[in-house]
């Protein structure tokens, strides 16, 4: 009975608790809002509206749930290094290559923070269940600390690996493919992946404590 709870409770925080709503309001919305205006050559004002509803929804979620956004948060760097390299740069092969730059420094700044006690996707999740990591949480779960650190190592290391990855395909891809397959190619490697990833790093981590519990009993 007390394992069909804990799975139960891990099923509820990385399972069908995932935070679609915040998703889209915090990352969706605001990226659309920037790139729909880019197109018709309004970047400055694609860029404030944006940042203006990240800000707008960081505040709301404090004053309401005293927690951080932290979708909002995360689209709101992206579409500031968007505009700083459209407008400081105005060369189009460099903001072409913005993507790469960008996930190569994502993917550097994962698996780096992999040396610190909370890697990086902890923290965010952490943030996201405010209960996770809790002493609670660890006294209801009967999960080793640092088996759960273990789950968050490896799916930082992901994130971090995935990022590279894209850099090196968006790179080849510019240097090598027609600028229609390389724009298809930044979109399809872009917010899919992130979704993706968000997804999956919702249930390994249940996944894999439960994996651990199992082999510990056999």
């Amino acid at each position: 009975m007390a394992n069909q709870q804990n799975t139960s409770s891990w099923w509820l925080i990385f399972g069908s608790n995932f935070p679609y709503r915040q998703l889209i309001l915090g990352a969706l919305v605001p990226i659309t809002i920037f790139y729909s205006l880019y197109r018709f050559n309004r970047p400055l004002v694609g860029a404030l509206l944006a940042i203006g509803w990240g800000i707008g929804l960081l505040a709301i979620s404090y004053w309401r749930f005293q927690r951080i956004e932290l979708f909002a948060g995360l689209a709101i760097p992206i579409i500031l290094i968007e505009l700083i390299v459209t407008l400081v740069t105005r060369n189009p092969d460099f903001y072409l290559a913005s993507a790469s730059i960008g996930s190569v420094l994502w993917g550097l700044l994962f698996l780096g923070s992999m040396l610190l006690p909370r890697p990086l996707i902890q923290i965010f999740a952490e943030l996201l269940n405010p209960g996770l990591g809790s002493q609670e949480f660890f006294s209801q779960n009967t999960i080793p600390r640092q088996l759960y650190r273990s789950a968050w190592q490896i799916l930082t290391a992901i994130w971090g690996v995935v990022k590279l990855l894209r850099a090196i395909v968006l790179i080849l891809s510019l240097l090598r493919l027609p600028l229609e397959t390389f724009l298809v190619i930044k979109t399809a490697t872009g917010l899919p992946v992130m979704v993706a990833l968000l997804a999956f790093s919702y249930r390994f981590p249940g996944w894999y404590w439960e994996r651990a519990r199992d082999k510990n009993l056999s």
